[in-house]
């Protein structure tokens, strides 16, 4: 009897140990499905609910944004596994005005004719953008932080997603504040996807800290990823990257011009380093799931806060949808942006994915 009770105590103490630290790939796919595709869905819908009918910078809505993610964290992490921190940065309003000047230099000034359409718009579009941001000066920026230490605390992985909204009218590139701005795809998505990593995180212990972020001010200049970057680099640690999640859950056969479901894309620049380590997140990532798959694509993407990240000399890796194929404008920050038009599988599946990823890089996983 005595031997028979020790057998069982042995085993319950090394089922207890993996499911604290999962040595292997399946048992990290056994941590992740404890999220639930209903989770999911139901951190979307609480979230866009939560901040209606708008989270861009100064609304009423924007706030409530943040207390929802500050309580969700606290109930995700209820054993405090992790430190909660929030940040209330002056916005550096002239840095934001310089960003946008600059980028219209880069790319119009002198190369296409003060008088041409183009010019004209984009050169409004510069302006109104830093007048926005001189009109929001007094609202600090708001990083979300959520940081679990590793056995080796001194290495650090990053996780992103920003959770502000803002829409921009497509014929004049005007900010119409009195829209409504959903934003479940645009980034309610990305937000319930790293609240997800937060609920599996908290319970196992890692080789690796881990630092997942709710980025502010995404819409207005990337600042809140700027402000970020930089204490990332005053941080001391050593990063291994930044895993950026902007909109998991936009995936259609009606509108993707392969006609095919589950073609995502992690965009990253056409760098050695850069390319290595996105091959490793594919790698561990596309063990977690058949459902989807991440098409690594070196094309220097633009449009999230991964430039900020670069700018500071960080390996970023953008995860979202498919940008080429399968890019629907008539939700892209626009009204219609709810979510009813996700696609939960694709979320869902999209959410394991990224958690094969992440997960694969702080357990060193091999096998």
């Amino acid at each position: 009897m005595f031997r028979k009770l020790t057998s069982l105590l042995i085993i319950s103490l090394s089922v207890e140990a993996w499911s604290r630290a999962p040595g292997t790939h399946s048992q990290l796919r056994s941590e992740l499905q404890k999220v639930s595709k209903g989770n999911l869905v139901e951190w979307v819908n609480g979230f866009v609910t939560a901040s209606m009918p708008s989270r861009m910078v100064g609304t009423p809505g924007h706030a409530k944004a943040r207390d929802f993610l500050i309580a969700e964290i606290r109930k995700l992490d209820a054993k405090s596994s992790g430190t909660l921190t929030v940040s209330a940065l002056p916005a550096q309003v002239e840095a934001i005005k310089k960003f946008y000047q600059n980028d219209f230099d880069a790319k119009l000034e002198g190369k296409v004719p003060s008088s041409h359409p183009e010019y004209v718009k984009w050169k409004r579009f510069t302006e109104h953008m830093k007048d926005v941001a001189e009109a929001r000066k007094s609202y600090p920026v708001e990083n979300i932080v959520w940081e679990k230490a590793g056995l080796d605390a001194g290495k650090v992985l990053v996780v992103s997603a920003h959770y502000d909204t803002i829409s921009h009218d497509k014929k004049t590139l005007m900010i119409d504040e009195r829209s409504p701005m959903p934003g479940a795809n645009y980034n309610a998505s990305g937000v319930a996807a790293a609240l997800g990593l937060v609920k599996v995180l908290a319970n196992v212990d890692l080789n690796y800290s881990v630092r997942i972020v709710f980025l502010d001010w995404q819409g207005i200049g990337f600042h809140g990823s700027e402000l970020f970057a930089r204490e990332l680099s005053a941080s001391g640690k050593k990063v291994f990257g930044v895993v950026n999640l902007e909109m998991l859950g936009q995936d259609t056969s009606f509108f993707d011009k392969t006609k095919k479901t589950g073609n995502l894309s992690v965009y990253h620049r056409d760098l050695p380093e850069e390319s290595r380590w996105v091959r490793r997140l594919v790698e561990h990532g596309s063990k977690m799931t058949s459902k989807v798959n991440f098409e690594a694509k070196a094309s220097g993407f633009e449009f999230s806060d991964n430039i900020r990240f670069w700018e500071a000399g960080f390996l970023s890796a953008t995860f979202s949808q498919n940008w080429e194929d399968d890019f629907n404008p008539k939700f892209y920050q626009t009204s219609q942006d709810t979510p009813e038009t996700l696609n939960h599988e694709t979320l869902w599946h999209a959410f394991q994915y990224v958690g094969g990823s992440v997960g694969g890089v702080l357990l060193d996983l091999t096998k």
